[in-house]
């Protein structure tokens, strides 16, 4: 399939809150290398494409999700991509998801003289088999980051004592547990010579090396640019100034991590890793109270019983939480089709029968 844009996609497995803008930025600032801002169309497009299964591009809830990816087009690029995005979702007359995927990730961008594209996406995991069957080329980055920090970030994110981006520590646990888990099977099933594996925290105590290293994985040379990733148009453009990538503002932070000593309680360190210090331990992570921590019946229940009022702090009421864009949602529950008919009718008929 022919494309205009980048040939080469590089996917990173990140959880939020664990320096995915970061690396992205840090790619980005290569010469060669194209990099997406987090409009996330991986996770609110291409993984929503079951809600168009009954009504194809007819469907209302296809004229949903065209409006979403166009408007987070326009609001993290431009107007005029956005626009020849929706001029090409418009030509479409069938559903085909790896059509839409090289299209936004490949060919919409407008990169002259980049080979390469990174593409940083929550969620990415759960597209993981589709990459890997539609993008045989395509390299993967598997970025982690402590919990405990990733924690402490999220908490950061809410205000309040309960304050927690992703509504709750048994949520958050179980978000991070899941992603890291991911990126750990890809790695083994797929090998190094796919997947590469790096530490948030070497990334920003070692950058150069770092970088150097991803460079050499993605068939790249290093350049020295990528350390001012911070003086680029698209960093400063995502920095909004009190916003979640503030930081993208600011030269590398080689000391941002550990921050968790002072952020959180040990009584909150020691439910972290008495839910996730197993995953922790194969990446490298020492427990500060070691392994008796996480066969705590105490540590197993506490967060369980704190959830409630964790997530009435930080109105996170649905049954389901933290799985997406919340108004892209509601506006696609408003939208829905079913692809079989309903047993009513049925059910109806075997009542009068019986």
């Amino acid at each position: 399939m022919q494309t205009t844009g980048p040939s080469t996609p590089i996917f990173l497995l990140c959880s939020e809150r664990s320096g995915s803008n970061l690396i992205a930025a840090m790619m980005g600032g290569h010469s060669k290398v194209f990099a997406h801002p987090p409009y996330h169309l991986g996770r609110d497009l291409i993984l929503n494409l079951h809600e168009v299964l009954a009504g194809g591009t007819t469907s209302k809830a296809w004229s949903v999700l065209c409006q979403h990816a166009v408007a987070k087009v326009a609001e993290y690029r431009s107007q005029d991509e956005a626009d020849r995005l929706q001029v090409w979702l418009n030509a479409q007359g069938l559903i085909d998801a790896e059509r839409i995927a090289r299209y936004i990730w490949l060919e919409m961008p407008q990169a002259p003289g980049a080979t390469h594209v990174f593409v940083k996406e929550n969620n990415l995991q759960h597209l993981l088999p589709f990459l890997i069957a539609k993008f045989p080329e395509a390299k993967f980055v598997f970025q982690v980051r402590d919990p405990r920090d990733y924690l402490a970030s999220a908490m950061a994110r809410k205000a309040g004592s309960l304050g927690n981006k992703f509504g709750s520590i048994r949520q958050a646990m179980a978000v991070w547990r899941e992603d890291q888990l991911a990126g750990l099977r890809a790695l083994a099933l797929l090998g190094s010579e796919r997947v590469h594996f790096l530490r948030y925290e070497d990334l920003v105590s070692d950058g150069a090396r770092r970088l150097a290293d991803l460079c050499t994985f993605v068939g790249l040379s290093f350049e020295s640019e990528m350390l001012s990733f911070h003086e680029t148009d698209a960093a400063q453009r995502l920095a909004v100034a009190g916003g979640p990538r503030e930081n993208l503002a600011k030269p590398l932070m080689t000391k941002n991590f550990r921050k968790y000593l002072t952020a959180l309680s040990k009584s909150q360190i020691r439910t972290i890793e008495a839910y996730v210090g197993d995953v922790m331990e194969v990446l490298g992570y020492d427990l500060d109270f070691g392994r008796a921590t996480r066969h705590s019946a105490w540590r197993a229940f506490w967060p369980i019983m704190t959830e409630p009022f964790e997530r009435l702090a930080n109105a996170e009421l649905r049954p389901h939480y933290k799985v997406g864009h919340k108004r892209l949602i509601d506006a696609l529950d408003d939208a829905r089709q079913p692809i079989s008919p309903s047993l009513k009718p049925a059910a109806e008929n075997l009542k009068a029968v019986t």
